[in-house]
Protein backbone atom coordinates (compact mmCIF):
# COMPACT_ATOMS: atom_id res chain seq x y z
CA UNK A 1 0.00 0.00 0.00
CA UNK A 2 1.47 3.89 -0.40
CA UNK A 3 0.32 5.21 2.22
CA UNK A 4 2.29 2.60 4.73
CA UNK A 5 5.40 2.55 2.08
CA UNK A 6 5.54 6.61 2.39
CA UNK A 7 5.12 6.23 6.40
CA UNK A 8 8.17 3.44 6.62
CA UNK A 9 10.26 6.09 4.07
CA UNK A 10 9.29 8.75 6.46
CA UNK A 11 10.39 6.93 9.53
CA UNK A 12 13.42 5.54 8.42
CA UNK A 13 14.16 9.48 7.23
CA UNK A 14 13.55 10.57 10.41
CA UNK A 15 15.67 7.44 12.09
CA UNK A 16 18.65 8.84 9.62
CA UNK A 17 17.98 12.76 10.72
CA UNK A 18 18.29 11.81 14.27
CA UNK A 19 21.25 9.27 14.05
CA UNK A 20 23.32 11.59 12.21
CA UNK A 21 22.84 14.41 14.82
CA UNK A 22 23.59 11.44 17.72
CA UNK A 23 26.55 11.22 15.80
CA UNK A 24 27.20 14.57 14.80
CA UNK A 25 26.80 16.34 18.42
CA UNK A 26 28.70 13.34 19.80
CA UNK A 27 26.25 11.52 21.96
CA UNK A 28 27.47 8.42 19.59
CA UNK A 29 31.40 9.33 19.76
CA UNK A 30 33.68 8.03 16.71
CA UNK A 31 34.35 3.74 17.37
CA UNK A 32 31.23 3.37 19.45
CA UNK A 33 29.56 0.18 18.64
CA UNK A 34 25.97 0.22 16.99
CA UNK A 35 23.34 -2.19 17.78
CA UNK A 36 20.30 -2.06 15.75
CA UNK A 37 18.36 -3.33 18.35
CA UNK A 38 19.23 -1.26 21.02
CA UNK A 39 18.82 2.08 18.73
CA UNK A 40 15.37 0.65 17.75
CA UNK A 41 14.76 1.07 21.61
CA UNK A 42 16.19 4.44 22.24
CA UNK A 43 14.41 5.92 18.95
CA UNK A 44 10.84 4.43 19.88
CA UNK A 45 10.59 2.17 16.58
CA UNK A 46 10.95 -0.83 14.90
CA UNK A 47 14.00 -2.06 13.85
CA UNK A 48 12.92 -2.05 9.46
CA UNK A 49 13.19 1.66 10.10
CA UNK A 50 16.67 1.49 12.00
CA UNK A 51 17.83 -0.36 9.61
CA UNK A 52 17.63 1.36 6.41
CA UNK A 53 18.91 4.46 7.98
CA UNK A 54 22.16 2.49 9.21
CA UNK A 55 22.43 1.29 5.83
CA UNK A 56 22.32 4.73 4.70
CA UNK A 57 24.50 5.92 7.25
CA UNK A 58 27.23 3.09 6.29
CA UNK A 59 26.48 4.24 2.50
CA UNK A 60 27.58 8.24 3.61
CA UNK A 61 30.39 6.91 5.20
CA UNK A 62 29.22 7.76 9.18
CA UNK A 63 28.84 4.46 10.46
CA UNK A 64 31.17 1.36 9.12
CA UNK A 65 30.43 -2.56 9.16
CA UNK A 66 33.21 -4.48 9.31
CA UNK A 67 31.43 -8.50 9.18
CA UNK A 68 28.95 -8.32 11.86
CA UNK A 69 29.41 -5.82 13.69
CA UNK A 70 28.68 -1.82 13.41
CA UNK A 71 30.20 1.42 14.85
CA UNK A 72 30.51 4.80 13.96
CA UNK A 73 33.35 5.53 12.09
CA UNK A 74 35.86 7.85 13.73
CA UNK A 75 37.61 10.82 12.02
CA UNK A 76 41.29 11.55 12.72
CA UNK A 77 43.39 14.39 11.98
CA UNK A 78 44.81 12.87 8.96
CA UNK A 79 40.66 12.96 7.75
CA UNK A 80 40.50 16.21 9.18
CA UNK A 81 43.27 17.71 7.50
CA UNK A 82 42.00 16.17 3.83
CA UNK A 83 38.36 17.28 4.55
CA UNK A 84 40.04 21.27 5.48
CA UNK A 85 42.52 20.86 2.55
CA UNK A 86 38.75 20.25 -0.20
CA UNK A 87 37.10 21.93 1.96
CA UNK A 88 39.63 25.38 1.00
CA UNK A 89 39.39 24.50 -2.84
CA UNK A 90 34.87 24.03 -2.74
CA UNK A 91 34.62 27.04 -0.08
CA UNK A 92 37.11 29.26 -2.23
CA UNK A 93 34.92 28.85 -5.26
CA UNK A 94 31.48 28.97 -3.16
CA UNK A 95 32.98 32.37 -1.87
CA UNK A 96 34.06 33.19 -5.44
CA UNK A 97 30.95 32.76 -7.19
CA UNK A 98 28.77 34.18 -4.49
CA UNK A 99 30.32 37.83 -4.66
CA UNK A 100 27.61 39.96 -5.46
CA UNK A 101 24.83 37.42 -5.68
CA UNK A 102 23.65 37.91 -1.93
CA UNK A 103 21.11 40.40 -0.91
CA UNK A 104 22.62 43.48 0.97
CA UNK A 105 19.94 42.58 3.93
CA UNK A 106 20.92 39.25 3.69
CA UNK A 107 24.71 40.27 4.26
CA UNK A 108 23.88 42.34 6.91
CA UNK A 109 21.90 39.84 8.99
CA UNK A 110 24.36 37.26 8.61
CA UNK A 111 26.99 40.16 10.08
CA UNK A 112 24.89 40.78 13.09
CA UNK A 113 25.19 37.43 14.17
CA UNK A 114 28.53 37.74 13.72
CA UNK A 115 29.42 40.87 15.40
CA UNK A 116 26.93 39.12 18.20
CA UNK A 117 29.07 36.77 19.97
CA UNK A 118 31.10 39.67 22.15
CA UNK A 119 32.73 37.38 23.66
CA UNK A 120 34.10 33.65 23.86
CA UNK A 121 33.00 32.79 27.55
CA UNK A 122 30.07 33.95 26.55
CA UNK A 123 29.23 32.10 23.64
CA UNK A 124 28.49 28.02 23.85
CA UNK A 125 29.90 25.32 21.29
CA UNK A 126 26.72 25.31 19.75
CA UNK A 127 25.75 29.02 18.72
CA UNK A 128 29.17 29.00 17.62
CA UNK A 129 28.82 26.30 15.49
CA UNK A 130 25.71 27.41 14.34
CA UNK A 131 27.01 30.65 13.72
CA UNK A 132 29.70 29.18 11.85
CA UNK A 133 27.63 27.32 9.60
CA UNK A 134 25.02 30.30 8.94
CA UNK A 135 27.84 31.76 7.49
CA UNK A 136 29.29 29.32 5.45
CA UNK A 137 26.37 27.77 4.22
CA UNK A 138 25.09 31.31 3.54
CA UNK A 139 27.68 31.41 0.78
CA UNK A 140 27.16 28.40 -0.56
CA UNK A 141 23.63 29.10 -1.09
CA UNK A 142 24.02 32.04 -2.81
CA UNK A 143 25.97 30.22 -5.60
CA UNK A 144 22.60 28.17 -6.69
CA UNK A 145 24.52 24.59 -7.30
CA UNK A 146 22.30 22.31 -5.50
CA UNK A 147 25.44 19.87 -5.74
CA UNK A 148 28.27 22.43 -4.31
CA UNK A 149 25.56 23.56 -1.14
CA UNK A 150 25.37 19.84 -0.35
CA UNK A 151 29.14 19.23 -0.43
CA UNK A 152 29.69 21.64 1.64
CA UNK A 153 27.15 20.77 4.09
CA UNK A 154 28.77 17.26 4.27
CA UNK A 155 32.45 18.52 4.78
CA UNK A 156 31.38 20.73 7.74
CA UNK A 157 29.48 17.95 9.10
CA UNK A 158 32.29 15.73 8.94
CA UNK A 159 34.66 18.67 10.50
CA UNK A 160 32.33 18.69 13.40
CA UNK A 161 32.78 14.79 13.85
CA UNK A 162 36.31 15.30 14.91
CA UNK A 163 34.93 16.96 18.12
CA UNK A 164 36.80 20.32 18.35
CA UNK A 165 34.70 22.59 19.72
CA UNK A 166 36.38 25.90 19.52
CA UNK A 167 40.30 27.33 19.74
CA UNK A 168 40.07 30.18 21.84
CA UNK A 169 42.65 32.62 20.19
CA UNK A 170 41.08 31.92 16.95
CA UNK A 171 37.49 33.13 17.88
CA UNK A 172 38.04 37.45 17.42
CA UNK A 173 40.57 35.92 14.73
CA UNK A 174 37.96 33.83 13.04
CA UNK A 175 35.38 36.59 13.65
CA UNK A 176 37.75 38.86 11.50
CA UNK A 177 38.06 36.67 8.64
CA UNK A 178 34.33 35.39 8.58
CA UNK A 179 33.61 39.51 8.01
CA UNK A 180 36.54 40.20 5.60
CA UNK A 181 34.63 37.24 3.52
CA UNK A 182 31.11 38.47 3.81
CA UNK A 183 32.61 42.60 2.79
CA UNK A 184 33.75 40.87 -0.18
CA UNK A 185 31.27 39.01 -1.19
CA UNK A 186 29.14 41.89 -0.93
CA UNK A 187 31.12 44.24 -2.92
CA UNK A 188 31.36 41.87 -5.48
CA UNK A 189 34.50 41.23 -5.83
CA UNK A 190 34.92 37.62 -6.47
CA UNK A 191 39.07 36.96 -5.87
CA UNK A 192 38.96 39.17 -2.90
CA UNK A 193 36.13 36.78 -1.44
CA UNK A 194 37.72 33.43 -3.19
CA UNK A 195 41.08 34.68 -1.26
CA UNK A 196 39.40 36.02 2.25
CA UNK A 197 38.12 32.69 2.35
CA UNK A 198 41.10 30.74 1.43
CA UNK A 199 43.20 32.36 3.67
CA UNK A 200 40.19 31.52 7.21
CA UNK A 201 40.37 27.75 6.12
CA UNK A 202 44.40 28.22 6.28
CA UNK A 203 43.88 29.67 9.28
CA UNK A 204 41.56 27.19 10.87
CA UNK A 205 43.79 24.41 9.55
CA UNK A 206 46.86 25.86 11.07
CA UNK A 207 45.11 26.29 14.54
CA UNK A 208 43.51 22.56 14.68
CA UNK A 209 47.42 21.71 13.98
CA UNK A 210 48.62 23.99 16.85
CA UNK A 211 46.07 22.95 19.19
CA UNK A 212 46.59 18.96 18.58
CA UNK A 213 50.85 19.55 19.41
CA UNK A 214 49.75 21.38 22.87
CA UNK A 215 49.02 20.28 25.99
CA UNK A 216 45.44 18.96 25.11
CA UNK A 217 42.62 18.60 22.74
CA UNK A 218 39.60 21.11 23.79
CA UNK A 219 36.56 19.07 24.32
CA UNK A 220 33.03 20.25 24.29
Amino acid sequence: MPGAEEDSGNLAEGAFDTLRAMILGGSLPGGVRLQERRLAERLGLSRTPVREAIGRLVGEGYVKREGGMLTVSPVSVEDILEILTVRRAVEGEAAEIAAGRCEPALIANVRAAVTGMLSPADVTPERHWSVDDLVHLTIARATGNKLLIRLVSDLRARTRMFGLARIPRRFDPGKAEHLAILDAIGEGDGAAAAAAMRFHIDNARLAILDALAGPALLKR
